[in-house]
């Protein structure tokens, strides 16, 4: 493997589709970057960017191993398809929104990996979700609630989303770039 995975993990809430579209935007007429659209169990929203599976085809494809990574969390089944694998083997940088939980998984399955957690203020996180309306004032708390199980990421960038887009995913796209130099700097130091 020649390129590297760049997960985006962070709390929902925290605007990791947000900054992940600001990057898609600003590199769009890079060819070294791919990003990776999710497989997800659930079905589309205005929230969250991702493509919809149902469950039968979800446990299908992911007992025949067509996933380049596949992890449940909240219920649901997420997954990346084959073309991430084939674009790390293609040299790309591939970014891609991950589920934390996943994390030691992608870490054994990616050579080169770099980690970006997106996150911000409780406050702010708490209204982002209250603005979806998906879920009650209690089960808003207790997500934020759980949040302190993830203090101990190790995280290559940290990115704090209570400021402007262009701010944040400003930091984003420049984490990226370093990524892809270091990339080409290995493959071309590789025999």
């Amino acid at each position: 493997m020649t390129g590297a995975l760049v997960a985006i993990v962070g709390p929902s809430g925290a605007g990791k589709d947000t900054l992940i579209a600001h990057a898609r935007a600003a590199l769009s007429a890079r060819a070294e970057f791919h990003f990776a659209r999710r497989l997800v169990t659930r079905a589309a929203n205005a929230f969250e960017d991702h493509d919809t599976i149902d469950v039968a085809a979800f446990d299908a494809a992911a007992a025949s191993g067509a996933y380049a990574l596949c992890w449940r969390a909240h219920g649901l089944g997420y997954a990346l398809g084959g073309d991430v694998s084939e674009a790390i083997r293609a040299g790309r940088v591939v970014i891609c929104n991950l589920s934390r939980g996943a994390l030691p998984e992608a870490r054994s399955r990616f050579q080169r990996m770099s980690v970006v957690e997106i996150t911000a203020p409780s406050e702010v996180l708490a209204a982002r979700l209250a603005a979806r309306g998906r879920e009650t004032p209690q089960s808003i708390a207790e997500r934020l609630r759980r949040e302190s199980a993830f203090s101990g990421l190790r995280a290559d960038c940290v990115i704090v989303n209570d400021r402007p887009v262009a701010e944040t995913g400003a930091a984003l796209v420049a984490h990226l770039e370093s990524v892809a130099r270091e990339a080409a700097l290995s493959a071309a130091a590789s025999p």
